[in-house]
Order: C-alpha cells, then sequence, then structure tokens
C-alpha cells in the first residue's frame, strides 16, 4: 500500500477526522490481521458490527479507525457514513494513484484458475498484483486495491458476484482495461434468480471500460444478445476451446497419462505449444482465456508457454496428490458448481481411462 495521512484518508473517503492526522501504510477489516501503522475499518454487516472489537483492534496495534459513529478509544479516528462504501472509496483512490495496467476477471467457473495462470504468465514481464485466495467480493476487492503499490506493472483482478450489481460496483472500483467473463453457467441462482439474471450479472465487468477498452468474450459460453448494448463501443476480442472462428483458440489436445494436456494454443499472431501442469481438459479453455487475456498487455508466446507450463498448484482445485502407489487424490473440493461437477466427473473418468488409482 502507498503511504497516506488519515487527512488524505478523510478527504478521500468524505469522513470526519476526530484526532491528529498521523501516517498510515496498511489498512485492514480483521483484528487478526493488524499490523502497527495499521487503519482498522469498523465494517458492520446483518449479523455483525466490527465497531464492538475497536478496543481490540486499537489494543493490537491499529494506529487509527475508520467508523460509523465516535467512539471512545484512544488513537485517532475518521467519522463516515458508511464504512463498507469507505473501504472501496479508499481502495479505488490507492489503485488510481498507484496506476497500473489492470484486468478484471470474472465467471461462473474458472475465473480463480484463470486469474492464477495470468499472474503466472505476467510475472515474467513485471511485478503483478492479484487477488489472494478468494478475496473478490465487494470487501475482498478495495482490500486487494489497498495493496497496490508504484512498483505493481499489472494488476489482475478477481470479480465475483452471488448478486445482481455486486460487479458493477466492483468494476468501478477496480477500472479495468481489460476484463473478461470467463463463461456463464447456473451458478448462484438463488441471488440471480435465473440463467438469464447470471448473464445479465456477469456482464456488468464490461460496464467498467472505457469506449475502446477491451473486452474478452468466450464463443462457447457468454451473454448474448444481453450484452450487445455494453459491448458496442468496446473492442471484443473472442476467445474459445476449439472453435476456430475465435480469435483465440486451442487446437490438437492431447492427455498425459497423469491428466495434463497438451495442446495447439492460436492466436491472431500465430500459434505455439502449450503443456500445463494442471490436470483436466477443461483447464485447456482456462488457459486459452489466459492466453488471450495476457496478449492484451504485451505478453509473448514464449511467455505464454513458460507462464502456463511454471504454474503452481492452486489449491482445492485438481489439486493432485499422490497417497500411495494405489491411491490418487484429487481434491476438486473448492466449487460445486454444475459445470464444476461435470468437469470433475470426466476428469474421475480419464483418470480411470489410464488406470491411475
Amino acid at each position: 500500500m502507498i503511504e497516506l495521512t488519515l487527512t488524505d484518508i478523510a478527504a478521500i473517503v468524505d469522513g470526519q477526522l476526530v484526532g491528529e492526522s498521523v501516517h498510515i501504510t496498511d489498512v485492514t477489516t480483521d483484528t487478526r490481521a493488524i499490523e502497527a501503522g495499521a487503519l482498522f475499518i469498523a465494517l458492520v454487516g446483518e449479523r455483525f458490527d466490527a465497531h464492538d472489537f475497536a478496543e481490540q483492534a486499537v489494543d493490537k496495534g491499529a494506529t487509527a479507525l475508520i467508523v460509523e459513529r465516535e467512539l471512545d478509544v484512544s488513537v485517532a479516528q475518521i467519522v463516515v457514513a458508511d464504512s463498507k462504501r469507505a473501504l472501496g472509496q479508499l481502495g479505488a483512490e490507492v489503485h488510481k494513484r498507484c496506476q497500473t495496467k489492470t484486468l478484471a476477471i470474472t465467471g461462473s467457473c474458472g475465473k480463480t484458475t484463470v486469474k492464477e495462470m495470468i499472474a503466472s504468465i505476467l510475472s515474467s514481464k513485471g511485478q503483478v498484483l492479484y487477488t489472494a485466495g478468494n478475496f473478490n467480493n465487494d470487501i475482498g476487492v478495495p482490500l486487494t486495491l489497498l495493496r497496490n503499490t508504484p512498483q505493481d506493472e499489472f494488476s489482475v483482478i478477481e470479480l465475483g458476484a452471488n448478486h445482481i450489481g455486486e460487479i458493477a460496483y466492483t468494476t468501478a472500483l477496480t477500472q479495468p482495461d481489460v476484463a473478461i467473463v470467463n463463461n456463464v453457467a447456473e451458478a448462484h441462482l438463488e441471488g440471480f434468480g435465473s440463467i438469464d439474471g447470471v448473464k445479465q450479472a456477469k456482464g456488468e465487468i464490461y460496464q467498467g471500460l472505457s469506449e475502446g477498452g477491451i473486452a474478452l468474450v468466450n464463443l462457447d459460453s457468454n451473454g448474448g444478445d444481453y450484452w450487445n448494448e455494453v459491448l458496442a463501443n468496446k473492442q471484443v476480442i473472442t476467445f474459445s476451446k476449439q472453435n476456430a472462428n475465435a480469435d483465440f483458440y486451442a487446437s490438437d489436445i492431447t492427455m498425459s497419462s497423469l491428466g495434463s494436456p497438451l495442446f495447439t494454443l492460436h492466436t491472431p499472431t500465430g500459434s505455439v505449444s502449450v503443456e500445463l501442469t494442471m490436470i483436466g481438459e477443461h483447464n485447456v479453455a482456462n488457459a486459452v482465456a489466459a492466453a488471450a487475456l495476457a496478449t492484451q498487455v504485451g505478453a509473448t508466446h514464449e511467455q505464454i508457454q513458460s507462464g502456463l507450463q511454471s504454474l503452481s498448484k492452486v489449491k482445492r482445485r485438481v489439486d493432485v496428490e499422490k497417497l500411495n502407489d494405489t491411491i490418487t487424490l484429487i481434491d476438486d473440493s473448492y466449487n460445486a458448481s454444475v459445470p464444476a461437477m461435470k468437469a470433475g466427473v470426466d476428469l474421475l473418468g480419464q483418470f480411470t481411462q489410464h488406470s491411475v488409482g
């Protein structure tokens, strides 16, 4: 995070500073993760009120607080109307000041895997800020943006949602140069209401692009007519697992005996052979999406090839561990959407075919 004073922060979040201005080098909403010099933001939810833990935050080293009501504490505080809104405002401003090239990712399935793939590809080009774990909601996204520094050359931000309007909000904070909906599927229908609601919600990511901004669209799974209006003034780049009509697609897909895909990646500037360390044919589609995104910020074929081959395992997403000579554990326990479950069944069938326990 860039260093700010409480006076600066009060102006950014439209708040009233009570107490003396000090320098802030870290922001947190979690009393378990407070470092000396941190600003603690007291969020309020349906079932919790972090104001109740303000004293605990101060005892652990918080230098100042953002609160919705003035508290009797020994440190300075900024009083705001809505602490969650203030978190968003602060994250957006830090990100804006750092001026990194920004890629935003959403989708019903695979967005975390795509994020990890892109970060691995771009790491050879420069310093990359990217979403940690699944910090992809209206609290996690601004916390990610607050980690931005001027040394970051790229920001890879994952945007999740369980209701309409959430991605529109986090995209507005993120202000991406390039945006992608990895796919559209029946996930979180309790919040979206229907598959059409999913299409509407995921398509909100393109609203945050400026005119002429780069929008990546999956020919295999997208919002159809729901996105026509918002994409009308954007630069649309298409990708697909195997549809040769797309700008980016794969062909000649084969699988190793351990389930790792090998394929030819086709791009507007030529083709390259790619081998994945992640198992499962469904990750070919994720790799094509990641390659398409990374290309928009200057990644070369060699960097794509190297980045995908050197990708570390993503925990709980087809994370394979050989327990002994006869048993192999495939941990894909993170997700339970319909496409994710189908991919898991297909993957298990493939292992049976190759006689891997």
